[in-house]
């Protein structure tokens, strides 16, 4: 069996077909769900329509209009059907065909191992389109960093025996029989068999062959991998060289979920490295490909090319587990010593002393697992600096109080970008409004803004996010309508991060008092302790739409009225309050909800000019001694005496 790309052109019928046409996978770009519904039951309505030069009628045509426009048929077939004028055929209604079919294309097993790719003349667009069937791909059409060369790759491999034997917390012990130990590795997979079969082809990748084997990073294949997949290159930030990324979907789609990564959050990055004034930045040289695979579990990592496929021999970038890997193995070599986030190493330090006796023990770790590392930028290696840029962010420990703020570079990239102005103009991809999206993550938390103020760039994102979750590669390329107040909302974050303020780090000192707010299903009750007292308080009844509202929305509305009305002190203002969900949107400055972030968007916005930073607190319901001012009982006249909780209940009472 022998599998060719041929050229076609196809039209609907607008019923069930009168000729039979067979054993052929469409891939012309449209999703499933754009099709008609009874296409979706049965596949080959669309039949070939042949266009006359002149554009004259044929027999067949129906109107003699010209075709559509072209598409990229997969004929699967035997020897006889490259004589027949090269007629393509469609997949019969039969069911059991179909699902053989759709077998053989996704497991490639016995006979196809030959891939002819498309004419250059064909747009990516077409050629890369997501095909009907579900779970099979085609390969990708040519891309913007198509013409560069592969980064510069080490051929050095990590002892990752001797990081194991470092390791006094055995996080990375418990993940490193998914490089060494086949059957720990195989036991990985949810169904329990291991044995693989998908083929899916990679375009282009076979000028990289010759230096994907001179570094050792991969093998060209003695026999048939249990999973080769589609391999790709993106382009680095210099913007001259690419890296290998293996799109290794069907072997995660496989294997049960990986562990946490330990990788610290943000915020608390940031927090830990301004609680020092001194620090060396340094980081892996093709950190994933330096951890090397054991023999037997790399034909798990197969690269499908023409001619004959390859095997990675190191880390799989793309696999769902390598950045869990990675991430442990860094956390072994700062242990005690800095912070990782994944191939970058921070070494820290209160002192200059300090921090160079911290580099001389990371020096020594590294050279004895034989981590190969590199300076960052024009930096010196092992060299101790108190301003740097680290995972993009730009650190100044050398001010009077610690500071940060955005990468320079990276600012001016996000807000003068091609994406920012499509997303603005209202009319930009789907694709493109991710990628300001996530940039607009990224800024808000490391400049400290709560996202909250952006209630509508929130909401349309997660209602943009559900409609693209599954979906196949084109949809992402369509052109979505974003409304303007999402686009006033990026537009007014754009200006914060064109400004790129510093944010001073450090803990301000406490108010000394607590707020304690709390609602019932119709009045809500905030109340100021001071010394052990209530000094002021405030309750309402909920009127209007707010009486109809959820708990969790009455809940924020009781906290905003607390905050508004109660909290005047500037610093650290400590918030107990019994509803989960209000607690964690206040600790991470939005919620899920587009009312809820609009509340707490002028929470933060009156604490902010007043100099308070909120701290919220978790209590149990029998704690909170705001709940019986919300049922019925009077304030009292201040100050007062704190009522007794009505149980010692704690957290654990919940499980």
């Amino acid at each position: 069996m022998a599998v060719t790309w041929t050229r076609a052109w196809w039209r609907w019928t607008g019923g069930p077909t009168t000729r039979p046409v067979e054993r052929v996978v469409r891939v012309d770009g449209r999703s499933r769900a754009d099709e008609p519904d009874d296409e979706r039951q049965a596949f080959g309505r669309w039949v070939r329509k042949r266009p006359r030069v002149d554009g004259g009628k044929r027999r067949g045509d129906g109107c003699g209009r010209r075709s559509l426009s072209p598409t990229w048929v997969l004929a699967v077939g035997g020897p006889q059907s490259a004589g027949r004028g090269g007629r393509v055929g469609g997949v019969g209604r039969d069911a059991s065909r179909l699902a053989g079919l759709q077998r053989r294309l996704q497991g490639i097993a016995g006979g196809l191992a030959v891939y002819d790719e498309a004419p250059d003349n064909v747009s990516s667009s077409t050629y890369s389109s997501t095909p009907s069937l579900p779970g099979c791909r085609v390969a990708p059409g040519r891309r913007a960093d198509a013409g560069l060369p592969l980064a510069r790759v080490t051929s050095n491999r990590i002892d990752v025996e001797a990081l194991a034997a470092m390791d006094g917390v055995g996080r990375f012990r418990e993940v490193l029989p998914m490089l060494m130990d086949p059957v720990a590795f195989a036991e990985a997979f949810v169904s329990g068999d291991a044995a693989g079969g998908c083929r899916v082809p990679s375009r282009g990748m076979e000028r990289h062959r010759a230096t994907l084997r001179s570094c050792g990073v991969a093998s060209d294949a003695r026999s048939r991998p249990a999973f080769a997949m589609k391999a790709f290159t993106t382009p680095k930030k210099d913007g001259r060289t690419a890296r290998l990324v293996l799109d290794a979907r069907p072997l995660n789609d496989a294997m049960r979920r990986p562990p946490s990564m330990d990788l610290p959050r943000l915020r608390d990055f940031i927090a830990e490295v301004e609680r020092h004034r001194f620090a060396m930045q340094c980081d892996g040289v093709s950190y994933f490909y330096q951890f090397p695979v054991d023999a037997s579990i790399s034909r798990y990592f197969g690269i499908g090319m023409k001619g004959c496929d390859m095997l990675l021999n190191v880390l799989c970038m793309g696999w769902s587990w390598a950045p869990c890997i990675a991430q442990r193995a860094s956390n072994v070599l700062v242990r005690d010593l800095g912070l990782a986030w994944v191939d970058n190493f921070l070494v820290l330090g209160g002192t200059l002393d300090e921090a160079e006796r911290n580099v001389a023990v990371f020096r020594k770790r590294a050279q004895a697992a034989r981590v190969e590392v590199r300076a960052e930028g024009d930096d010196a290696l092992w060299q101790v600096r108190s301003r740097f840029v680290c995972v993009g962010v730009e650190f100044d420990l050398a001010a009077e109080t610690q500071r940060h703020r955005l990468d320079p570079s990276w600012a001016e990239r996000w807000v003068d970008g091609s994406g920012m102005t499509a997303v603005l103009s209202g009319r930009a991809t789907a694709r493109q409004f991710a990628e300001v999206f996530g940039g607009a993550v990224w800024a808000t938390d490391i400049l400290a803004v709560p996202r909250c103020h952006f209630a509508a760039l929130l909401s349309f994102a997660g209602r943009l996010g559900g409609r693209m979750v599954g979906a196949a590669a084109p949809v992402w390329d369509e052109v979505v309508d974003v409304p303007p107040s999402a686009r006033r909302e990026l537009g007014a974050l754009r200006k914060i991060v064109r400004e790129n303020p510093w944010v001073v780090g450090g803990v301000p000192e406490d108010t000394g008092s607590v707020l304690w707010t709390d609602a019932s299903s119709r009045a809500w009750a905030a109340l100021l302790e001071a010394e052990g007292r209530f000094v002021d308080g405030r309750q309402g009844v909920f009127a209007g739409p707010d009486a109809d509202a959820h708990i969790n929305l009455k809940e924020m509305l009781a906290f905003a009225e607390g905050v508004v009305r109660l909290c005047w002190a500037p610093g650290a203002q400590r918030c107990r309050i019994d509803n989960a969900a209000v607690v964690g949107a206040v600790a991470k400055g939005s919620s899920s909800s587009y009312a809820a972030n609009r509340v707490l968007s002028r929470s933060l916005r009156v604490a902010g000019r007043r100099g308070i930073v909120l701290r919220p607190d978790w209590v149990p319901s029998g704690g909170q001694l705001a709940d019986p001012y919300t049922r019925g009982t009077s304030l009292p006249r201040f100050p007062a005496q704190l009522p007794l909780p009505r149980s010692r209940a704690t957290p654990f009472d919940l499980f």
